[in-house]
């Protein structure tokens, strides 16, 4: 296993021995990893493969769906026949009458057979229920519409835990390219001051000049403590996703499978592929057969019964009974309380989902073709701002050259060199932000995989 065994695997609960083992193992190999220097390198699949496998909210979710499947296996098992052993024990009883005959003259003259206290039973009783108004079947499609659902809302999760990680991979790699560009804007304007604080020595510079350039010194060094807050802001949130020792090695290829062509293939992709979108549309179909399941109430029922029952003595004539009997028993509803109420709560929970489907499927389509459009201006962006990066390099160059003879001023080269800073964070984030819809657009055509 890479990354030192993963810090000893990933434990189960947190107030398990095993679990509290595992944790001082894993902090003590992190220790030993930060003492030792930086974590090994990795790629963007690494990262995105430990992501899932450590996601605490993927194993949520999982669990979530095992309680769906579970609803499915109960509505098979609900078209099985229920059986039941019975025991009835008497604790105490007596049955009296009025008028109590049977302690009168007129008595009858032989066994005494009259019931005087509630028997003790014993019975097995089977029940197969024959037609419910397909309450059982419909039951059984909604759970198992459920479960689909389900199903894709697992493959939503694991789009979204891998576009999370591919996001925050990315935005590593641009803090740390900032944190560069900070570094080197420092070196510049220290040398332009450096230069300056000579040229006042020699009264070739003045005290606003020296003034001035000390400010930009200071400028760039409250800009490089901001770069080094968000860079260390941005490998937290990679480290919460793919573990503490996860460490960027370098821009993925993006591959071209991932990339719709155009707008209309982009659309249609979403509609076939989407997890979301599917598991909105099976959700709408698990609460439609629900809504059916109150029709039921409604139909006559028939189950076959069977009971085989013994019973004690419950007369002063000791004696037992044994029955053994098979029923059709028929129930003719009339009414119910609140059957009409459930009939209405059912249609009602449907259309809701249907419009709720129908709403999502009209979100999806919409943000995704607006990224699918940035995306596209993106990429001419960049084109442009690595141009605009390479033209205020040749300025630099140029300023430099009319400093030293005298046609251009100290002001003149700070403004460029501070352009050429704010001109290359730019294009960093233009990259960034590109990349990033690039795999959110791949993410929601369920095209991510490690």
């Amino acid at each position: 296993m890479d990354r030192t065994e993963r810090a000893g695997a990933n434990g189960g609960p947190c107030g398990t021995l095993g679990g509290g083992v595992r944790r001082s193992v894993r902090y003590a190999v992190l220790g030993v990893l930060l003492l030792a220097g930086p974590a090994p390198a990795e790629t963007l699949d690494t990262s995105m493969h430990w992501a899932l496998r450590d996601s605490y909210d993927r194993k949520a979710d999982d669990a979530r769906q095992a309680a769906a499947e579970a609803r499915v296996l109960g509505g098979y098992e609900a078209f099985l026949p229920t059986a039941a052993y019975v025991v009835t024990h008497r604790l105490d009883s007596n049955i009296r009458y009025s008028p109590d005959f049977t302690s009168t003259p007129e008595a009858p003259i032989g066994i005494d057979t009259v019931p005087r206290r509630q028997p003790e039973v014993e019975a097995f009783q089977l029940s197969l229920p024959l037609f419910d108004g397909l309450r059982r079947y419909h039951d059984l499609e909604s759970a198992r519409s459920a479960a689909a659902a389900g199903r894709e809302l697992q493959n939503d999760k694991t789009q979204q835990i891998l576009y999370d990680t591919a996001s925050a991979y990315l935005a590593v790699l641009r803090d740390r390219t900032i944190l560069r560009l900070r570094q080197v804007a420092i070196a510049d304007v220290a040398k332009v001051a450096k230069s300056v604080a000579v040229k006042l020595e020699v009264h070739d510079a003045t005290l606003a000049d020296s003034a001035l350039a000390e400010s930009r010194v200071t400028a760039a060094i409250a800009a490089h403590e901001q770069a080094k807050a968000n860079l260390l802001a941005s490998e937290l949130a990679l480290a919460r996703l793919a573990g503490p020792t996860a460490n960027p090695s370098g821009l993925p290829r993006i591959p071209s499978a991932l990339l719709p062509r155009s707008l209309d293939e982009l659309r249609d992709t979403l509609l076939q592929t989407n997890p979301r979108l599917l598991a909105a549309r099976l959700n709408a179909d698990s609460a439609a057969s629900s809504a059916k399941v109150a029709y039921a109430r409604f139909s006559p029922q028939l189950n076959f019964v069977f009971a085989h029952t013994r019973q004690g003595a419950v007369s002063n004539y000791p004696y037992k009974v044994r029955d053994t009997s098979a029923m059709l028993q028929a129930r003719i509803p009339i009414y119910d309380p609140g059957e009409f109420a459930d009939v209405a709560r059912g249609h009602a929970l449907a259309d809701q989902r249907s419009f709720e489907a129908l709403d999502l499927e009209r979100t999806v389509l919409t943000q995704a073709s607006t990224a699918f459009v940035q995306r596209t201006s993106l990429i001419v962006q960049t084109k442009l701002a690595a141009k605009r990066v390479r033209r205020i390099e040749d300025a630099v160059l140029g300023r430099k050259m009319e400093l030293r003879l005298g046609s251009m001023t100290i002001v003149d080269l700070l403004n460029t060199l501070a352009e050429l800073t704010e001109a290359n964070v730019a294009k960093i984030n233009i990259e960034f932000e590109r990349d990033r819809i690039t795999y959110s657009l791949a993410s929601a055509m369920n095209r991510l995989r490690v």
